[in-house]
């Protein structure tokens, strides 16, 4: 292939140059989750203090939902009609009901992402005090 457009070879970008950190030869990326880490200890952390953890980004995830479940109502408050056409009315109408929808899932996902986050915490506090070591049931 001529140099130019489109051109790999000798370009300054090491990542577009063959072999030279391109994609057949980089690595993926180490997942790591500190926030799981509780203590520079080499003991992994407790069973309880994990759930508590994974509670905490269920609770994160929730807001989010909740976040998003407010900008559909925004979007769909503060949308204008396309036109005064009868096509447009029925665009309106559609999009007004599709944001509603997409409000209502949101809302949804928030509720059962904060029962789930409840679950976790309240099965972090029974395996501390009795011992419990059974499963967490979840809701479809």
């Amino acid at each position: 292939m001529p140099e130019g457009r489109g051109s790999r070879i000798d370009s300054g970008v090491p990542e577009l140059r063959p072999g030279a950190g391109g994609s057949t030869t980089r690595k993926p990326p180490k997942r790591d989750f500190p926030e799981l880490r509780l203590g520079t200890t080499r003991n992994p952390p407790k069973r309880p203090d994990r759930l508590r953890a994974s509670a905490d980004q269920l609770d994160q995830a929730a807001a989010a939902d909740d976040k998003a479940a407010g900008r559909f109502a925004e979007a769909r408050v503060d949308s204008t009609p396309f036109g005064i056409s009868a096509q447009a009315r029925e665009l309106a109408a559609r999009w007004q009901a599709a944001l509603a929808a997409r409000e209502a899932d949101a809302r949804v996902l928030g509720d059962a992402t904060s029962d789930l986050a409840g679950r976790l915490r309240m099965a972090a506090d029974t395996t501390r005090s009795s011992g419990f070591r059974g499963r967490i049931a979840v809701a479809p």
